[in-house]
């Protein structure tokens, strides 16, 4: 009795030991953009290999990787490939994976598919509504310009993050379609002053993919935000 007692507690402790290390899988994915292959292969001891063959060069990066439920997370050596630290990548329905930083997808490797040319793949993204208010004080407002202004001074636009270029973007909406005449002077001209001395709206829309939006604007795409045209509430500030 005793030592089926034992047994069963070893199993047990077993059991959470493998658990607490971490989920892994032995798979390879690969795509095809930029007129590059990007090859992932992923091993069950938590080590994978990404290599590279065509126009970006041909590479090889090597690392660890920690996986938790359908996110695959690149403990080591991520760095050398996106520039970023832990870069995560997404299990869809474990045919595909798709990067989170950059949103290209890679297939699965087998028998019958050993070539796939990458998309893009916006539609993981949660979709906001559109028609919602992003409500901010005046004090509130006149911080986000002042931080804005800061930003597109001591920065090039390609240096600026992800979540600072809607700010920018909702700002500039906001301030064009406003009748407010104090938004033609101070703080506000200086700001939209300084959106055209970097020739903004044109060179963003270089660096995130987009589609028209009402009015023929830009819906950037990643972001899931409009600049000019007709843009929805979400995308401009309510001012209260």
């Amino acid at each position: 009795m005793t030592t089926v007692k034992h047994i069963f507690i070893l199993t047990i402790l077993t059991t959470i030991t493998t658990c607490g290390f971490g989920q892994s899988i032995d798979k390879t994915y690969s795509g095809w953009w930029a007129r590059t292959r990007w090859t992932f292969e992923f091993k069950n001891d938590n080590t994978y290999k990404r290599t590279s063959n065509g126009h970006f060069g041909n590479t090889t990066y090597d690392g660890k990787y920690e996986m938790t439920g359908d996110t695959i997370c690149l403990v080591t050596g991520s760095e050398q490939i996106t520039g970023m630290q832990r870069s995560k990548y997404l299990l869809d329905k474990d045919s595909f994976l798709i990067d989170l930083q950059l949103y290209y997808d890679y297939k699965i490797v087998s028998q019958d598919i050993d070539f796939y040319n990458s998309k893009k793949r916006y539609d993981i993204l949660k979709k906001p509504n559109m028609d919602s208010l992003i409500i901010v004080t005046k004090q509130q407002f006149d911080t986000i310009v002042q931080h804005c202004t800061s930003l597109l001074t001591t920065r090039r636009n390609i240096e600026i993050k992800d979540a600072d270029h809607i700010k920018i973007i909702r700002l500039i909406n906001t301030i064009n379609m406003s009748q407010d005449t104090s938004f033609k002077s101070g703080i506000y001209a200086e700001f939209m002053k300084r959106v055209k001395d970097k020739d903004y709206e044109k060179e963003i829309s270089t660096y995130y993919d987009w589609i028209p939006n009402r009015g023929m604007g830009f819906y950037f795409q990643k972001l899931q935000v409009e600049l000019g045209g007709t843009p929805h509430l979400y995308s401009r500030y309510a001012i209260k």
